[in-house]
């Protein structure tokens, strides 16, 4: 919130995929890590986590808040969805407390990967009852979601990129629209991810 770096995360992606590599030796490391190996910063350095994106509630006090589990998925989805502030917890067990003292007073939506609900929902009461925010946890991959979805631990950004790959939703979904908000959709392709996601309505 200071503006200052507190670390890098390293990561390592299948490149056919685009999905994270999270089991084999080596697939994630830290700059702290490796910063502390080459002497350029103390043994002793102590490393107190943020959300990633965190920075963002300050230039955008106003907007929703909307938390995902990976930093992948909160870089797609922003481009995706604007109207919200996306940050990401890091991982299953990144949300805690302490990270979310941050949100205070803002709207928050939990995105969880599939298989995280339960735990986040969990953790939600626990922040809404100590931070004092508006907190609540999406279900839309847990309603959509196929059994192989769910093996595969599904989160929100690989449901946008389907839907982005999907010509034959994009074109149901124009159809149902005003030709202004039709030809917004042809100019920028995500906001009928939006639309279907979300299960919005033309007003």
């Amino acid at each position: 919130m200071n503006g200052k770096v507190r670390t890098g995360k390293i990561m390592q992606y299948n490149s056919e995929t685009g999905r994270r590599i999270k089991h084999e030796s080596g697939a994630i490391d830290w700059v702290h890590n490796k910063l502390k190996k080459s002497g350029t910063i103390p043994e002793n350095f102590n490393l107190k986590q943020c959300f990633f994106g965190e920075y963002l509630l300050t230039i955008y006090p106003d907007k929703n808040v909307a938390i995902v589990e990976s930093e992948k998925s909160a870089i797609i989805a922003s481009a995706v969805i604007p109207d919200s502030v996306w940050i990401a917890a890091g991982q299953l067990n990144g949300l805690s407390i302490e990270k979310a003292k941050v949100l205070k007073g803002r709207k928050v939506t939990l995105f969880p990967d599939l298989g995280g609900y339960e735990k986040w929902s969990i953790k939600a009461v626990e922040i809404k009852q100590s931070v004092k925010c508006g907190i609540k946890v999406s279900t839309i991959l847990e309603v959509i979601a196929t059994e192989t979805q769910r093996s595969e631990g599904l989160d929100i950004a690989d449901y946008i990129i389907d839907e982005l790959k999907s010509k034959t939703k994009t074109t149901e979904i124009q159809s149902r629209f005003s030709p202004e908000l039709e030809l917004m959709i042809q100019e920028n392709k995500a906001l009928a991810v939006l639309i279907n996601g979300l299960n919005l309505e033309e007003v």
